[in-house]
């Protein structure tokens, strides 16, 4: 993740039309993390990007890629449906 990261994260924030202290009490990311973040101190760590994901999903692949056009898969329900389409072909 390059210093870009910080860049995007204000992005969504200010996209969301949230303060930094809003944004800050609804993720639980400490303000002050918040800002050294979004003014590329330091790199958001991978809790902080896990958290920004779960609550806006729509922002993911932005945030972890630049893409915004990308499919998203689940490796764990591709895995239940061939064990599925495997007993299928069992009985």
């Amino acid at each position: 993740m390059s210093s870009a990261a910080g860049k995007k994260i204000r992005a969504i924030r200010e996209s969301l039309d949230m303060g930094r202290q809003e944004f800050a009490d609804l993720t639980g990311i400490p303000k002050g993390t918040l800002i050294g973040i979004e003014q590329d101190r330091h790199e958001p760590k991978a809790g902080v990007l896990e958290i920004i994901a779960s609550h806006w999903p729509e922002f993911a692949a932005y945030l972890l890629t630049d893409e915004t056009g990308i499919k998203q898969r689940n490796p764990e329900l591709e895995a239940l449906a061939r064990e599925l389409e495997d007993q299928k072909k069992a009985s």
